[in-house]
């Protein structure tokens, strides 16, 4: 599908500094305004547009210390972002780990759920009630458990059209003492917002070194599955905690520990799984980052779906390369059709792209300011935050728990490549107003070959933090998109076909396809 790798070129400004490649993946580094002068102790982002605006803004949760307060930034045009007072979300000094957003009350607003360590305040709720307010949600854990935690992530768990809120605890003092389980909540729908534990779980029966979740319906049955992190962190290596959603097998809400597919015996120091089709075949590959900071750093594990069976691949720099990784962030930054990734390192090392050349194979690309400064990347996030096709990076920088702050890095892509894309907003009706779990299979021809593309809203995680919850196709030079299928979690299916290029639609479950000027 591609004919050669591309190459990352770092700008200052608006100047290049190799302006003679004109066909490579340019991104600019951002160096003026707050989002590029703010320190911060960042553990978790995300690209979010809390607003309803239209473009996407900015949160960090950060480290407890001098830079503890959660930091919002307003998307205001034009690579300018404004520092936000939210009140609490906001004022309040606390060591947050994890943070998620998701329309748990079905209301067009974004949520925050904020995930706390070593406090007897516990992780929060934040009600999203329109002009850049926040109200706490004291009701959502009927439980009353101050429950501390790592990571949350949002999913509709039994596909009854409202979001259900998983958070994972690390044992062994990680976020503070007593070690519990993971807590599962189910979303009651009420007016008061009231969520109720789910217990009987292989999911919560257990204490691990939890990390980072990632929901996925991996073998794309209709039901979210559920994969964990569980880098032990002290040089061992142990299998992670996975779990397959049993509603469509059973009719009921249950899970099953999965223990003999090749993914789930394999020992790691895994921290964030996803789940993608990297080669268009129809079916979902995996990956997943290890930490391996006690041992100078591990090669991360890749996966690929074979139809009848799931191999691990060995060879190739995505396979091989070693580093202390934690975020890894699927998207299609040159818009030739097929998904590049991004791997967020800790411990001082470089970050890592890889450009996906559509053969199953991968270039690892050295060059640029984006993986050849050496920081501490905790927290990434992917989305086109100016809205003008082409997907960009937000990459965040921890410093130590009680140090002071670091700058974070605003990519913005750049690429002059005369591809085509189209970006889909999923908009629930029976299904979660936010689409979360909604399949897109987008098929188009693309370099000759007619080639189907497959996304899932929310899936593609990030560590402690989230993307643009948009999907986000490259179509390379074609000028028509065959066809679009959609598959909520209500079951209900949506088909369009013969849809223009470059453009940003809104599909509304059950209704017509319909553009969407940001």
């Amino acid at each position: 599908m591609k004919k050669s790798p591309s190459h990352f070129i770092l700008l200052i400004g608006l100047v290049s500094l190799h302006s003679s490649i004109s066909q490579g993946q340019t991104f600019t580094l951002i160096t003026e305004g707050i989002i590029a002068t703010d320190t911060t102790n960042t553990n978790g982002a995300s690209f979010v547009d809390y607003d309803g605006d239209g473009d996407l803004d900015i949160f960090l949760s950060n480290a407890n210390g001098p830079m503890g307060f959660n930091t919002l930034y307003r998307n205001e045009g034009k690579d300018v972002f404004t520092k936000v007072d939210a009140g609490e979300v906001t004022h309040m000094q606390t060591a947050t780990f994890g943070h998620s957003w998701g329309d748990y009350d079905n209301d067009g607003k974004a949520d925050l759920f904020v995930v706390n360590a070593f406090t007897n305040i516990g992780s929060l709720l934040y009600h999203n009630v329109g002009n850049g307010r926040f109200h706490r949600n004291e009701n959502y854990d009927v439980t009353k458990s101050a429950a501390r935690g790592f990571a949350s992530a949002w999913r509709d768990l039994d596909n009854d059209g409202l979001l259900d809120l998983l958070i994972i605890h690390p044992a062994g003092g990680f976020v503070g003492l007593p070690s519990t389980s993971n807590l599962l909540f189910k979303n009651n729908g009420d007016p008061q917002g009231t969520f109720s534990p789910v217990i009987t779980t292989p999911i919560t029966r257990v204490t691990a070194p939890f990390t980072n979740a990632t929901w996925s319906d991996y073998d794309q049955d209709g039901d979210a599955d559920l994969f964990i992190g569980s880098g032990p962190a002290n040089g061992t290596l142990a299998p992670d905690y996975l779990y397959k959603n049993m509603l469509k097998e059973t009719g009921k809400l249950s899970f099953q520990q999965l223990v003999s597919e090749v993914f789930a015996r394999d020992s790691l120091d895994g921290q964030t799984w996803n789940w993608v089709d990297y080669d268009n075949d129809g079916d979902l590959d995996a990956y997943v980052t290890n930490w391996g900071g006690a041992q100078g750093g591990l090669a991360n594990n890749l996966y690929r779906n074979e139809g009848d069976t799931i191999i691990r691949v060995k060879d190739g720099p995505l396979a091989m390369d070693v580093g202390i990784s934690l975020a890894n962030v699927w998207e299609d930054f040159d818009n030739d059709g097929d998904l590049d990734v991004f791997v967020g390192n800790g411990g001082n090392q470089a970050n890592r792209y890889y450009e996906n050349l559509g053969n199953g194979n991968f270039e690892s690309v050295t060059k640029g300011h984006f993986v050849e400064v050496k920081k501490n990347s905790w927290g990434v996030c992917a989305g086109d935050y100016n809205n003008d096709g082409r997907v960009d990076l937000f990459v965040s920088n921890k410093t130590g728990y009680l140090a002071g702050g670091d700058l974070n890095h605003l990519y913005r892509n750049d690429t002059d490549n005369g591809n085509n894309w189209v970006t889909i907003r999923c908009i629930g009706t029976k299904s979660n107003k936010d689409g979360i779990g909604t399949k897109v299979k987008l098929t188009a021809k693309i370099s000759g070959k007619n080639v189907t593309q497959y996304r899932e809203v929310g899936s593609n995680a990030t560590f402690l933090g989230s993307n643009d919850l948009r999907v986000h196709f490259g179509l390379g030079k074609t000028k028509q998109i065959d066809s679009i299928e959609i598959i909520w979690p209500s079951g209900q299916t949506d088909s369009y076909k013969n849809i223009k290029p470059n453009q940003f639609l809104d599909c509304i479950e059950g209704k017509a396809l319909s553009p969407r000027v940001p």
